[in-house]
């Protein structure tokens, strides 16, 4: 099978899907050569590129897979009408990925608290002993998004001693005892608990609900001194409002590893601030990209045997 990649800027997708589609073509594209490849494609990752029907109607292919969990980039409508499966590698299979993920935004903590670009630059000038940093012990932490992700986040920062306060569409269920958690509210509770936060972790999909979830509003209740994290999508952040937030001193500084584009511009004005970002590779890890390439490699095996593949969000239409 011919399995496009609407992407040149993943190699180690590639190389995992190669681990276990030996006989397959794994074959990465840069967006403009897409129209060449789509014609034999018979799935389709999509990357970060939006899949619609200009894409399907040229393409060959019979599944829209993702290399992970997010599908926002897929319309899901046009391919089931066209009879084409749309899947995914979900959290609850791919946990390295949510652990991964987790594991990042601790390094972004941590890299803001201990304001490691500026211990960078004293230790090429060869100023010792600065900057002072910021301990983590005793500090308030809000999760939104008590997903895969915020779950494995709560886990590992429990040892750090942090007060932790979740955030979650449905606050009734999810408060699993040995996440560590004091609440656990829903978005109508961000008001009264973004004030208490020193750091404030955004592990959400990216929703009609969630997009601007954080904006002008949620950042004029935040410390001075907090600082925002983002592993989740980039738009649910306001772009404005944060540049916003930081030229104002409203916020001490965030930590980016998704943006509202991608690739986002180097000369943006986020980055004028103070602000440690890293080109979404959260879940660019070997355990996560081998979970997740041995997954959608099982559902190319089962579209190759004829059966619908697992995590298929439109099978139901597809065979209603």
């Amino acid at each position: 099978m011919n399995i496009l990649i609407c992407s040149d800027g993943f190699p180690y997708v590639i190389s995992a899907l190669c681990k276990y589609l030996p006989s397959d073509e794994i074959i990465p594209s840069a967006i403009p050569d897409l129209p060449r490849h789509l014609p034999t494609a018979d799935v389709i990752i999509p990357a970060m590129h939006f899949v619609g029907p200009e894409v399907m109607d040229v393409s060959g292919a019979h599944m829209i897979h993702q290399f992970g969990v997010g599908l926002e980039g897929v319309d899901i409508e046009a391919a089931t009408e066209r009879g084409i499966y749309v899947a995914n590698v979900p959290g609850s299979i791919a946990m390295s990925n949510a652990i991964s993920v987790a594991e990042h935004a601790v390094f972004l903590m941590l890299a803001l608290a201990r304001n490691y670009p500026q211990a960078r630059e004293n230790l090429q000038v060869g100023t010792w002993g600065q900057p002072q940093g910021l301990g983590i012990k005793g500090k308030t932490v809000c999760i939104l998004g008590m997903g895969n992700i915020g779950k494995a986040l709560a886990r590992r920062l429990k040892p750090f001693e942090v007060t932790l306060l979740g955030v979650k569409r449905d606050p009734v269920i999810g408060n699993e005892p040995d996440l560590g958690l004091e609440s656990l509210g829903s978005p109508a509770d961000l008001p009264s608990v973004l004030p208490r936060a020193d750091f404030i972790v955004l592990c959400l999909p990216l929703t009609p609900e969630t997009r601007s979830i954080i904006g002008a509003r949620e950042f004029a209740v935040m410390k001075n001194s907090a600082y925002v994290i983002n592993v989740g999508r980039g738009p649910v952040i306001d772009r404005d409002s944060l540049v916003d937030a930081l030229a104002s001193g409203k916020i001490a500084g965030a930590g980016l590893d998704v943006f509202w584009e991608e690739p986002v511009d180097p000369t943006d004005p986020v980055f004028e601030h103070n602000v440690i970002a890293t080109p979404h590779v959260a879940g660019v890890t070997d355990t996560s990209y081998d979970e997740i390439a041995s997954g959608l490699a099982e559902n190319v095996e089962r579209l190759r045997s004829g059966q619908p593949p697992i995590n298929c969000v439109n099978l139901s239409a597809l065979t209603g």
